[in-house]
């Protein structure tokens, strides 16, 4: 790249003023100084400029290399102090030697460039459509450049220029942290698997610093502190599942900038029906009622019927049959059987079926004295 300068007018000479040379991959910020000349006799009223900077003493920064760390979306404030500034300029450029931005007063000249060589900023005025950046002075030395809104693709490094002979340098580098964020909105948030298969979940994340993923299952029951389970990463491998497999699960990304980010996933686990009788017999007089239940626990869930002597049971003015949801796949089919005679007393068959398969169990109703 071509040497690049600030066209300035030499009171002396009239002859431009270089800023500085390229140098890969870097921002730079520099001081253009008219050419001084070092003086070692006593200091008078007339060995010193229209500033009253002495003639011969070289600017020099206020503040060392310092490194700025700040969060993606936030406001970067890269700091340029310079004493002893009198007449000369200051400049900021990138690690291209790009001019970022270039302000003036009466006495210097402040410019400040992006990495890509764009020039930002002339005098007091943004030139460039980006309208981040700006020139702050909270001091009379300072050369501050703002970065609203900062993305990471500007983090990199900054110099602070003087143009004195031999010319002097303040990096600053600028390190932008972007908090973890889980990709893929549109990827599966509900896993169905059926059982004794492998289910594998999946949280792609990005972040920098690079984010750890922690999984964890969250309880049925309010009040319960959620589970951590398995190893640290993007991808959760159950293996051999069962139907206890079913639930909620959590993705957890964090890099240690606030705030992590979470993600819930559900997986569901096809099984064949399970049927539990509370009574295998169950007694009851003449002209009495009663109730039988069975309970059935599958996914997708049953049909489930009542049956007697081979036939379906439904609503009648002798039978009254109502679903009850348990939760957790799980209802119960209660019979409620009226006025009792004793040709309902026998075998009663509760059947269930889904896409897995078909289950049955009896339970009997039998007589009893009265007391």
């Amino acid at each position: 790249m071509n040497e690049q300068t600030i066209a300035t007018r030499n009171e002396r000479r009239g002859q431009a003023i270089p800023i500085a040379k390229a140098n890969a991959r870097y921002y730079v910020a520099q001081m253009v100084t008219k050419e001084t000349h070092l003086s070692r006799s006593p200091l008078k009223s007339k060995d010193r400029d229209v500033d009253g900077v002495a003639v011969g003493v070289l600017p020099r920064f206020e503040v060392p290399v310092v490194n700025v760390t700040v969060v993606e979306g936030t406001t970067a404030i890269l700091p340029c102090s310079v004493n002893n500034l009198g007449r000369h300029k200051v400049v900021w450029m990138d690690q291209w030697a790009t001019l970022l931005a270039y302000k003036d007063n009466p006495n210097c000249i402040v410019v400040w460039t992006d990495q890509w060589a764009t020039t930002l900023a002339y005098k007091d005025k943004r030139i460039i459509d980006d309208e981040r950046y700006s020139i702050q002075r909270p001091f009379e030395s300072n050369w501050n450049l703002h970065i609203e809104g900062v993305k990471h693709d500007d983090q990199g490094q900054f110099i602070c220029q003087v143009n004195t002979k031999p010319v002097q340098k303040q990096t600053v580098v600028l390190n932008v942290l972007v908090p973890p964020r889980i990709l893929g909105s549109n990827l599966a948030s509900k896993y169905v698997v059926k059982e004794g298969m492998s289910v594998s979940l999946i949280c792609n994340v990005t972040g920098i610093p690079a984010a750890t993923v922690t999984w964890y299952k969250l309880p049925t029951d309010i009040g319960s502190k959620k589970e951590r389970i398995g190893f640290s990463g993007e991808i959760l491998k159950i293996h051999n599942v069962t139907r206890y497999c079913s639930g909620k699960y959590e993705c957890v990304a964090d890099n240690g900038v606030p705030p992590p980010y979470k993600r819930e996933l559900e997986v569901a686990i096809e099984f064949p029906p399970e049927i539990r009788l509370p009574n295998k017999r169950i007694g009851q007089v003449l002209k009495k009622e009663t109730i039988l239940d069975c309970i059935v626990t599958a996914y997708p869930q049953a049909v489930s019927v009542w049956k007697f002597k081979g036939r379906e049971l439904s609503k009648s003015s002798k039978h009254n049959v109502e679903v009850f949801n348990e939760g957790d796949h799980k209802i119960t089919l209660s019979l409620r059987i009226k006025d009792i005679g004793k040709e309902d007393y026998g075998l009663y068959t509760c059947v269930a079926s889904n896409s897995m398969g078909r289950t049955s169990k009896r339970m009997e109703l039998y007589g009893k004295k009265p007391l």
